[in-house]
């Protein structure tokens, strides 16, 4: 959903989506569910091929859960 916004918010203002750098932060990878989030982000890159647009660069990020905050974040930059 975020590659996809992303996308539209380049198109809107009339230019053309070029390549997509992301930062993906999860928790720990100890927990069951965290770890299977982790093992299936590389799904991630599937909208930028059926768009064609590259990844070029990326991060994950480990151990960023605290009991407040237990979700994954992302970060998406497109360049147009």
């Amino acid at each position: 959903m975020a590659v996809a916004e992303a996308a539209r918010n380049v198109v809107c203002v009339g230019a053309r989506p070029t390549a997509i750098t992301d930062c993906l932060n999860f928790g720990h990878p100890e927990r069951p569910e965290v770890y299977y989030r982790c093992s299936r982000s590389s799904a991630h890159g599937c909208p930028c091929e059926k768009l064609g647009i590259p990844v070029i660069s990326g991060m994950v990020s480990l151990y960023n859960e605290t009991a407040a905050r237990p979700s994954i974040h992302a970060v998406i930059g497109m360049l147009a």
